[in-house]
């Protein structure tokens, strides 16, 4: 077999043995435990959005540390480095709620495994078994081991289970075709080695007996039979299945049927076992019975032509046609026949029948494989299959008159049928008892319509649609349906438009199935209209769907409508769900909390939790959940929410819907500040604007807790991934008019974007609130945008443009005569001009700015204000000053418990330890503060401990260390695009490399340094970082590389 070729410029991820990454022919050291699990994860979903709690459990199960986000963002970053460094610098797409990895179609060996298999199933269909088997071969010479061997992770493991369990399948295959060609003789050593690495899968062990009794060995096949027979009893208590029993009997009498004959046409990929030995009853699949002695004993009813004609229309044939075009559903498909097939092996048979029920929203598919399913099993079911569409029964007692024409199409003449319901179920029920009977009922709405319907006779089996899932039915084996993925929508869009008018532009494709939202029905009637239209192009039809408000009038076709399918679940609500439901329309989130729902109808969370879950029955609204939070949202699909809000705007005023809209963003107003005042310790650092807080009636403020989210109960830095329910609560204020809320809630908000570095939706809702603010002349409220937006700069080090912001807010806030407002820019303002060296302006700020704090009673702001007057202190060696500033900054934030000021008084009190030769005290609370910015989340903040910790390392001879926790700064601080810390951790590498005697590296890292720190514009840090590199090259020569970097 020829090793796989791997291009020299490809990446190539194995996964069929110990985890790899290749590159060429050279394997790629992606990092540590941690980088390997995270990357093994997205090499599994490659292609598709690995949810970032999904990494989180790979990499460590059920019990994540508290800064886990930060650490897979980490190891992100770190593979992005390594796919960089081999050209692939775009392999790892950022989502907002994970990540994907794009690799090339053969760049990971489980896809190719699995497409050399596809083939192999194709090349049996198409009769060429030998071709089928080499490439089974070489699928399965891609293996190396176990699969994903060395990760220990759960839910890695997990994946590699199936992918071996998938291996085994193939092993299977492969040899059913090896003795289909007759290689008996050749698969006999290798089956002995399967059954004994696998002594409880039958299929190996039946393999081997064929391929003994067709070498002529009858005895050896016997006593495999008996081996396993022995070892099924000991390990699991049961008997052999009908298969090996079956074999068993047959090599006993030396069945010819088991003989091998030649052939150059391959059958579909089946067992050869099961084509050549016949079910122990093979009326339980509806065929014939078996040709032997004891059959051929049996005599055939002698009947007449008339009386074989009649009986041959008893065997109705009700089922709907199949659709040609069917695609999407195939493992659904496999898996029903699986269910039924199996139930009619199982010792139980005589007794139960098999019973599916197919649940999904209206549109979703669950007819049409309904219909698919049956018409593939239909040959198991030679007395007839019905069908019953139940949502098409209008009258009084639909089960009574489906059941009359069920009884009708099984031969009972009308002056037969009874005149009492119950009589007449009772006889379709005796009718049903001795025959083999598939019963399809679609759509049904009432569990107890189907009770009603369901046979006794074990030969029968029943398939169920529904909207609703059927729980209440027992026994029932329940399959849910949801939309489409991509691949499968633009796979049905192709079979109904043509591959090549897909092809023509995709673009446009890909704009029509988002707007479909995979729900196979607007796919269909989108691909219908296409097919109609052959002069349209794609992007003809994208425009019009675009339009929301004629969206739905666009998905109607030749009589098929989907508004109406949803229409049919919508109208049989009852009055409150319709209401919550078109209601729900207001929200544009992908998801949303459960309180969501009680702020839209102001009642408590247990009452809207139960409409929502009315919703979900109804497959109306879909739950969403995510392992690290403990509670489900709910999604509403896009088509599903055109609906809603044509219903809402038919049904409703804009007052009473802009009332549920404000009740919302007043939920998400009283939440957001709840993050804040956990991060600062009460109501300090902001300003706040007179929007209605909203609270579930019969709660208060303290209730806030429990308040039905699941994430704010915990510190803040949990809420980091749903930044995004804040950012759309903006941009709803925003388009609404709703300005005051607006602003309120962009303020609130930035102290959530600044702990998750989220500085793109800080810059959006800062911008909408802005516009929204100019628009209305709310001054204040655009005094406290444009505050905003010079932190947000300031927060980037784009100093100019942040001290222009803080200008005319500063402007704005005098003029209306908001002192806090002023106190606020003030002491942002003051930290621009620290950076800057301008040092009497920064004085003269920070003392006005502590006076209005003072004078407003902001004592958060207060403590802030004496740790950066303290730290200018510092600086000019004025410890006697800085020293009682500090303690008092520390006291007030242990008073109001604001871990940010305390972190930021311990970090300079650290300072004041080192300069006295404190080591213990420099140490101690160095580590206290690492412990409290990673408690809340604060990764600038970790930079900072990190640096501080390295300068006392530094300080103590203990160099290795020094260097290793600077660049485990230098790493957060680029991750986190902060180029102050960056620069300063630079500096501290190179003052540490050129005392170790690298003077390369330092001037390398002295360069990169000053070069940030011009850019800040720091001109005193830039002259102490020139100085150095000047006295490096001094004292001694350093390399060309190097005096380019100065240069640069």
């Amino acid at each position: 077999m020829e090793p796989l070729e791997i291009p020299a410029s490809t990446i190539f991820l194995r996964l069929l043995g110990p985890f790899e990454l290749e590159f060429g022919e050279q394997s790629v050291n992606p990092g540590g435990p941690r980088q390997r699990a995270v990357l093994a994860m997205l090499a599994i979903n490659a292609g598709r959005l690995t949810p970032l709690c999904h990494l989180v459990d790979a990499v460590w199960g059920e019990d994540p540390p508290a800064t886990a986000r930060g650490q897979i963002q980490f190891c992100v970053s770190s593979l992005r480095k390594v796919f960089h460094r081999l050209g692939h610098a775009g392999a790892i797409r950022t989502d907002p709620v994970g990540y994907a990895l794009e690799v090339a179609s053969d760049g990971i060996d489980r896809d190719v495994f699995l497409r050399k298999v596809s083939q192999a199933r194709d090349g049996v269909a198409a009769g060429e078994s030998e071709r089928a088997a080499d490439l089974l071969r070489e699928a399965l010479a891609l293996w190396r081991g176990p699969a994903l061997l060395g990760l220990p992770s759960p839910i890695l493991q997990r994946a590699a289970t199936e992918l071996d369990e998938h291996r085994i399948r193939v092993v299977q295959e492969r040899i059913r075709l090896d003795l289909d060609l007759g290689q008996h003789d050749r698969v006999t050593a290798e089956l002995r080695g399967l059954v004994e690495e696998h002594p409880l899968a039958e299929p190996f062990h039946v393999l081997l007996m064929l391929a003994l009794y067709r070498s002529g060995r009858q005895a050896d096949a016997l006593e495999v039979a008996r081996r396993a027979r022995s070892v099924l009893l000991e390990e699991l208590g049961v008997d052999p299945g009908c298969e090996l029993q079956t074999l068993e009997r047959a090599i006993l009498n030396h069945d010819a049927s088991l003989d091998f004959v030649a052939s150059h046409t391959a059958a579909p990929l089946v067992s050869s076992v099961a084509r050549a030995v016949p079910p122990a009853s093979a009326s339980a699949f509806g065929g014939a019975q078996s040709v032997g002695p004891a059959a051929a004993s049996v005599p055939e009813p002698c009947l007449s032509q008339d009386e074989q004609a009649r009986d041959e229309g008893a065997a109705p044939r009700h089922l709907p046609a199949s659709l040609g075009d069917f695609s999407g559903r195939e493992s659904q498909v496999e898996a029903i026949k699986s269910i039924v097939v199996s139930a009619r092996q199982s010792p139980h048979s005589r007794y139960t029948v098999p019973i599916v029920a197919v649940s999904g929203p209206g549109g979703v598919g669950k007819t049409a494989l309904a219909v698919r399913v049956a018409h593939e099993l239909a040959e198991l079911f030679p007395d007839g299959h019905l069908y019953a569409d139940m949502q098409a029964t209008q009258d009084q007692q639909p089960v009574a008159n489906v059941a009359s024409r069920f009884l009708f199409a099984l031969g009972v003449r009308g002056e037969a049928l009874p005149d009492e319901p119950q009589e007449r179920l009772a006889l379709l029920r005796s009718q049903l008892a001795e025959r083999q009977v598939l019963i399809v009922l679609d759509d049904v709405a009432l569990e107890r319509h189907v009770k009603a319907l369901l046979p006794g006779g074990a030969g029968c089996a029943v398939i169920i649609t529904s909207r609703v899932r059927l729980s209440g039915l027992d026994g029932a084996h329940q399959i849910d349906l949801d939309v489409f993925d991509d691949e499968q929508s633009r796979e049905m869009i192709r079979r109904i438009v043509g591959r090549d008018r897909v092809a023509e532009d995709p673009a446009a494709t890909s704009e029509l199935l988002q707007l479909c939202g995979g729900l196979p029905l607007a796919l269909r009637i989108a691909g219908a209209r296409l097919a109609a239209r052959p002069h349209w192009p794609v992007s003809k039809f994208v425009r019009r769907l675009s339009n929301e408000a004629r969206c739905l009038d666009e998905f109607s076709h030749n009589g098929v409508e989907l508004r109406s399918s949803i229409s049919m679940t919508y109208d049989g609500l009852d009055s409150a769900a319709r209401l919550l439901f078109r209601r729900c329309a207001l929200i544009r989130s992908a998801d949303f909390p459960a309180w969501i729902a009680a702020a839209l109808l102001d009642t408590d969370i247990v009452e809207a939790e139960d409409l929502l879950e009315q919703l979900v029955d109804a497959r109306l609204i879909d739950t969403v959940h995510c392992a690290d939070q403990p509670v489900s949202r709910y999604r509403l699909h896009s088509l599903l929410r055109v609906y809603a809000w044509e219903q809402l705007v038919k049904n409703e005023s804009a007052a009473e819907y802009g009332e549920a809209l404000e009740r919302v963003v007043g939920g998400w107003l009283l939440l957001a500040e709840r993050v804040h005042r956990v991060q600062h310790g009460g109501d300090f650092l902001v300003l706040r604007g007179t929007g209605r807080r909203w609270l579930p009636p019969g709660t208060t403020s303290q209730d806030i807790g429990s308040f039905g989210t699941g994430l704010f109960d915990e510190e803040p830095s949990k809420l980091d991934v749903e930044s995004h329910w804040l950012v759309d609560a903006v941009r709803q204020t925003a388009r609404s008019g709703l300005d005051e809320l607006c602003w309120d809630l962009a303020l609130t908000a930035v102290t959530l974007f600044e702990l998750g570095g989220h500085v793109d939706d800080w810059r959006e809702t800062a911008q909408l609130a802005l516009a929204a603010t100019e628009r209305s002349g709310n001054r204040r409220g655009e005094a406290a945008m444009r505050y905003s937006m010079g932190t947000l700069r300031m927060f980037q080090k784009r100093l100019a443009e942040a001290d222009e912001w803080y200008g005319t807010a500063l402007g704005l806030f005098r003029e209306i005569g908001d002192d806090h407002g002023v106190a606020l820019v003030l002491r942002y303002a003051a930290h621009i001009a620290w950076m800057q060296d301008r040092h009497a302006e920064m004085l003269a700020k920070y003392h006005e700015a502590l006076s209005l704090m003072c004078s407003v009673g902001d004592r958060i702001g207060e403590a802030h204000i004496l740790c950066a007057l303290a730290r200018a202190a510092l600086a000019e060696e004025d410890f006697a000053s800085a020293e009682p500033m500090l303690r008092t900054a520390l006291e007030i934030a242990q008073q109001f418990d604001s871990p940010q000021i305390e972190a930021q008084a311990r970090f300079s009190l650290s300072d004041l330890h080192c300069v006295f030769g404190d080591v213990d005290s420099t140490r101690h609370e160095l580590n206290r503060v690492l412990r409290i910015v990673r408690g809340y989340g604060d990764q600038i903040g970790e930079a900072y401990s990190l640096q501080g910790l390295a300068r006392l390392k530094r300080t103590l001879g203990e160099h290795d260390a020094a260097r290793q926790i600077l660049l485990n700064a230098l790493e957060i601080a680029q991750h986190n695009a902060d180029p102050w810390i960056e620069a300063i951790v630079l500096f501290d590498l190179g003052i540490l490399e050129a005392e170790n005697g690298k003077a390369d590296v330092a001037v390398q890292r002295l360069a990169g340094a000053q070069v940030l720190f011009r850019q800040i514009g720091s001109a005193s840090w830039s002259s102490r970082a020139n100085a150095a590199i000047v006295s490096i090259i001094d004292v001694g020569p350093v390399s060309s590389a190097a005096r380019y970097a100065v240069i640069r």
